[in-house]
């Protein structure tokens, strides 16, 4: 636990002015993978994710553990076989938003912009781009998005005799809270 935050904090202090940064601690995470056998999702209530309110980074971080599956066995595969959790222990994402200005942190309507960044998992990083949504409500600014993994692309290999149970890519959505 000491060894993440202290990479948070290293993650977060790069280029982020601490008198403009927005901070979730607990974003919610949840992937979706539609496949002919079975389909599998899980959720994780506990990503940190961060905007400077000045240049339009964003930084984003989380557990692989921390994913609850339905069933107990699906969450232990997922960290064993697949993510192989204990090697690769975090996921994370640093990016831009693009076209960015001050007023999408207090946004009087609806307001999407694209952030364009990296991504890690298990090891692999690539680049990916994604549709945000900023709204403001009762005070809180809510930031959404939804994008696609796919699981080759950052070599999670699925043994051929489960092939049909897990979606070559697979549908992530991201909420945050500020």
């Amino acid at each position: 636990m000491k060894l993440f935050l202290t990479l948070l904090f290293a993650i977060f202090s790069i280029g982020i002015s601490h008198s403009q940064r927005l901070i979730d601690r607990e974003g919610i995470v949840h992937f979706y993978s539609k496949a002919p056998l079975e389909d599998i999702e899980a959720v994780n209530r506990q990503a940190l994710a961060a905007i400077d309110g000045t240049t339009g980074e964003v930084a984003v971080t989380m557990l692989m553990r921390g994913f609850e599956f339905e069933k107990s066995l699906m969450q232990e595969h997922f960290n064993e076989n697949y993510m192989e959790s204990g090697k690769y222990p975090k996921a994370t994402f640093i990016g831009n938003i693009q076209d960015f200005n001050g007023s999408l942190l207090n946004p009087s309507e609806k307001i999407s912009r694209e952030v364009i960044g990296d991504l890690t998992i298990h090891g692999v990083t690539r680049k990916i781009t994604a549709e945000v949504i900023f709204e403001k409500k009762s005070g809180v600014l809510h930031v959404t998005t939804n994008f696609k993994v796919t699981v080759a692309d950052h070599e999670i290999e699925i043994p051929t005799l489960v092939i049909k149970n897990i979606a070559e890519v697979v549908d992530v959505t991201a909420e945050f809270s500020f």
